[in-house]
């Protein structure tokens, strides 16, 4: 796996949304995780996906399928205001395309799979 880093330097989130709409023209299916109390952001998952029975207490997953719509709504997203903890790119803790692709702790951490 590679990984890109975003930090602080990030004052928007457009090179996120730039890796982003790399991955998801090619994705088929995706899945977000979202900590329990972010009722907000499980909700919009939850208009492009299904709840995923897991045993993680703390949190939610949702799956789907990568439509227009999912593409769309994850690219026009405003960046979240509140970077206290982190300089978040997205609302979403976790947002998996694939096997292949995975943003991570709100869009801080990108992992690809290295083509071989």
């Amino acid at each position: 796996m590679q990984q890109l880093d975003f930090d602080y330097t990030q004052k928007t989130n457009d090179e996120w949304k730039s890796f982003m709409w790399q991955h998801l023209c090619d994705a088929k299916q995706f899945e977000i995780h979202c900590w329990i109390n972010e009722t907000e952001w499980i909700d919009l998952a939850l208009k492009y996906g299904e709840l995923v029975d897991t045993s993680w207490q703390l949190g939610k997953i949702i799956a789907g399928n990568v439509t227009p719509e999912f593409i769309e709504m994850v690219l026009e997203i405003p960046k979240p205001t509140d970077t206290e903890l982190f300089n978040k790119m997205t609302p979403f803790f976790s947002i998996f395309l694939d096997d292949i692709f995975c943003s991570e702790h709100y869009g801080t951490e990108l992992y690809q799979k290295v083509k071989m």
